[in-house]
């Protein structure tokens, strides 16, 4: 039998949990928690008195969850942490749970692997320079017309964005038993986020997400998503292109985004087009079924 007591952290305990789970800012993360206690939770091992373990995990929009390196004073207290945590993700409705960590902090992953998750892939970040001069004097080779959404989306916007996952390349296994619905609920924006349909000849190709910072003008390429019928034809780079001058024109100065490092056709149009490798993160993913089990 366990000696500990393990449940959801109290008010108070959530600065000694986030002592345990981060190497700094724990009072600013602890005041987050605290705002946030709807979609975060953390769960704590207690023992002789005091918190020993900790485990934070966020329920997302989508059927996605998130969750941190789990941290403790010993591998059955942060062990008991994580169960519980990934307990009230699958209760509820994840089905699929990410965690991320750079590659020096694997091994703090390994209470999360004896939990279920697997080591799946590496997420590349890349950036680009922009400027509003730069598209001048390239077009793409074929006319489009780019259509501004907004939510709540049409049905032909969101069966196009539906349609764009299937046979994605990048992190297949986000999708694992997630319903259309699912997916599109997954995806959050801000007012600053824009949805642009890509329609050539009226057909639609593809979805482009992008969202510009005005305090920084860093704008981040969110989504791209090409209609499997249109990949391997050239749209890739059109979209790509239109992506980048749509955000030159808002006074980006710098395009982000992240790729799955296995995605091997989507990395080398990012570097045909100057884009390079500005941070890497390890990713593990759990899959439960909608019944809760593993």
């Amino acid at each position: 039998m366990s000696s500990f007591e393990v449940s959801r952290a109290a008010g108070h305990e959530l600065l000694p949990a986030c002592r345990l789970l981060f190497a700094e800012g724990a009072e600013p993360r602890a005041a987050r928690l605290r705002a946030d206690a709807d979609a975060s939770a953390v769960f704590v091992a207690r023992g002789a008195g005091r918190v020993c373990a900790a485990a934070l995990v966020q329920a997302m929009p989508g059927a996605l969850g998130v969750a941190w390196a789990p941290r403790g004073d010993s591998t059955e207290a942060v062990d008991a942490a994580t169960v519980a945590a990934c307990d009230w993700l699958r209760a509820r409705g994840a089905k699929v749970c990410q965690a991320f960590a750079p590659a020096s902090e694997r091994d703090a992953m390994a209470p999360l692997e004896r939990a279920g998750f697997r080591h799946t892939t590496q997420l590349v970040f890349l950036r680009r320079e922009l400027s509003a001069g730069c598209f001048i004097l390239s077009r793409p080779p074929r006319p489009f017309t780019l259509v501004q959404q907004v939510r709540p989306f049409s049905e032909r916007f969101a069966a196009i964005l539906v349609a764009t996952h299937d046979g994605t390349g990048d992190c297949p296994e986000l999708n694992a038993g997630r319903s259309g619905t699912e997916l599109l609920e997954g995806f959050g924006g801000t007012e600053r986020t824009l949805w642009h349909l890509a329609e050539h000849d009226g057909a639609g190709i593809g979805v482009i997400v992008t969202e510009v910072d005005p305090a920084t003008a860093v704008a981040e390429l969110t989504y791209i998503g090409i209609v499997p019928s249109y990949r391997g034809r050239g749209y890739g780079t059109d979209l790509l292109y239109l992506a980048m001058a749509g955000v030159a024109t808002q006074h980006g100065r710098e395009l982000t985004l992240s790729v799955d490092a296995r995605n091997a056709p989507a990395l080398r149009l990012y570097a045909r087009h100057g884009f390079v490798e500005c941070d890497r993160r390890e990713v593990w993913l759990a899959t439960w079924s909608a019944s809760g089990a593993a």
